[in-house]
């Protein structure tokens, strides 16, 4: 009878934690949700740029996508072949097409990217130059610096998911890109539209040669005086394989996954700016889930590994 009472209690006592647990946070979300519909989009977009400037991101509010920011301490490193080779590792299921030339007596790097971006469907532009010509031959092996101020480009990218415009994005830029939240898509599914504006005839007829090398035709680029345009629906060049067909498939389920649960968590409300203010406050670990998946989250786990391998750097 005693050993009853004890369990008896123990019951009950569990029961009421959990109601109180429940209780609590059934008011703290009510609290969160009145709070979203009484602040301002200024305070919210201060509060959501605040926690993305550390990554070198932050929100636009009227395209609806995350973006680079140009002074972004990003800057302050090269690109390489293995970090594409290890996009998967980070939640990024994507199609790249680097584009290889050399101008000026330096070997140039211009590469697009579609795909998965974790918890985003995105695309990038990114501008790269070997400092000085070096004795390694093959491109690929190359790794490369971003590209000066002086040195930036016109850039103008819209992104299609089955013939839908996601967004558009023009800017002088080194590392242009967008990411919309929520997205889930197959880099099959996308078609990146770029265009580029070159500061004279030399280099883009440079450029032109090493598209033709990559495999583009005259067919599939638009010259216009010093602006050439082109899209990326099956990219040309071969894509890395470090990572199999069975992991990939296992990394677009997590991030379809986390698209279905932010879709869930935040379905009291349409605009984005008003789910990740929600999340920020009811829900901060699914807020870290955005911010630490993808390229946000990328070169600050990733760029140290590289430089170890390759010895190479700033």
């Amino acid at each position: 009878m005693h050993i009853n009472w004890i369990v008896f209690v123990t019951a009950a006592a569990l029961l009421l934690l959990i109601i109180i647990i429940c209780c609590e946070r059934y008011h703290r979300h009510k609290r969160a949700k009145c709070r979203v519909r009484q602040r301002s989009d200024q305070e919210k977009m201060q509060d959501i740029n605040r926690a993305l400037e550390p990554f070198g991101f932050a929100y636009h509010l009227r395209k609806d996508i995350f973006y680079s920011l140009e002074h972004a301490w990003q800057r302050n490193f090269g690109y390489g072949k293995l970090y594409d080779e290890m996009a998967p590792a980070m939640n990024m299921i994507i199609d790249s097409e680097p584009i290889y030339f050399e101008y000026d007596n330096r070997r140039w790097m211009i590469e697009l990217w579609k795909g998965q971006y974790g918890i985003t469907t995105g695309a990038e532009v990114g501008i790269y130059v070997e400092p000085e010509r070096g004795r390694e031959e093959d491109p690929e092996k190359v790794f490369y610096q971003c590209v000066s101020p002086e040195e930036e480009l016109p850039i103008g990218m819209i992104l299609y998911k089955n013939g839908r415009q996601l967004f558009r994005r023009e800017k002088r830029h080194w590392w242009l890109t967008g990411f919309s939240l929520g997205e889930f898509s197959w880099p099959g599914e996308l078609m990146l539209e770029v265009s580029l504006n070159f500061p004279d005839l030399e280099m883009m007829e440079a450029f032109l040669d090493g598209c033709y090398r990559a495999g583009y035709c005259q067919e599939d680029l638009h010259i216009w005086y010093k602006r050439v345009s082109f899209r990326m629906y099956q990219p040309k060049a071969k894509q890395p394989h470090k990572y199999g067909k069975i992991f990939r498939r296992w990394i677009q389920w997590q991030n379809c996954h986390n698209c279905r649960l932010y879709q869930r968590v935040t379905k009291d409300f349409t605009r984005t700016i008003d789910k990740l203010d929600y999340l920020l406050q009811a829900y901060p670990r699914i807020f870290g889930i955005i911010i630490r998946t993808g390229r946000i989250a990328w070169w600050k786990k990733k760029h140290g590994t590289y430089r170890k391998k390759t010895g190479s750097g700033v």
